[in-house]
């Protein structure tokens, strides 16, 4: 008697297969397996924390609220002004600062909202200044190497450092040809403008400290 042997199955057409794919049944649990795998990255992404120390993380603009209301952001950041203004040790520059959150703030003895803010920034400085901040109140005006202590003097400021900027280059490289004072310009460690008030604040006050410790942070204001 001759074997024989079994007839193997027949596959079933290709056709056939694409058809069983897309078949309902079939659609909705692909879709349900899709869904769950997307819910299980938005639980597992959600555990991890958002950006290193150091790395720039978007802030809630909720910060901008009370003496902070009228910050305008810079979009993009712009860099440091590369002029140079005088210092307590000679001529200097903002990238001397680098690696440090800087509040420059331009001021004037002829600028009543200046002087009025003065005594906060120096408060500012007293509070905050150190490794990771600084207050760089530059006098737009000349001759401060002799009026700028008496004067400060006179108003108790005792932490801030005596900038001035005689030929006004610095403030019009910052504002323009037409600057109006006061202004308070905030820049990141990196050394990029995060914003700028073009008026007089209370620089000590709650709003103004939790904006910048969320600079210092290596937040990034979006």
């Amino acid at each position: 008697m001759q074997n024989s042997s079994p007839t193997p199955p027949s596959k079933p057409p290709v056709s056939s297969l694409i058809a069983q794919l897309f078949q309902p049944r079939m659609m909705l649990m692909i879709w349900g397996g899709l869904g769950a795998l997307i819910v299980l990255w938005v639980g597992v992404a959600a555990m991890i924390p958002q950006g290193k120390p150091g790395q720039a993380r978007e802030i809630d603009r909720d910060l901008l609220v009370g003496e902070m209301a009228d910050f305008e952001l810079a979009f993009p950041p712009r860099g440091t002004p590369l002029t140079r203004f005088q210092g307590p040790d000679g001529e200097t520059e903002l990238a001397a600062f680098k690696g440090k959150t800087v509040l420059v703030n331009l001021w004037a003895t002829w600028c009543p909202p200046c002087v009025d803010e003065l005594p906060s920034l120096d408060a500012l400085q007293e509070s905050l200044g150190g490794d990771d901040f600084v207050v760089v109140a530059i006098a737009a005006e000349p001759r401060m190497d002799e009026r700028g202590p008496p004067f400060l003097a006179r108003l108790g400021v005792e932490y801030l450092d005596l900038y001035h900027d005689p030929r006004l280059e610095f403030v019009n490289n910052a504002l323009g040809a037409n600057p109006t004072l006061p202004v308070s310009i905030l820049y990141d460690a990196r050394g990029r403008e995060v914003g700028r008030l073009n008026e007089g604040a209370d620089w000590n006050s709650p709003e103004a400290v939790a904006l910048i410790k969320a600079i210092m942070g290596g937040e990034n204001i979006s």
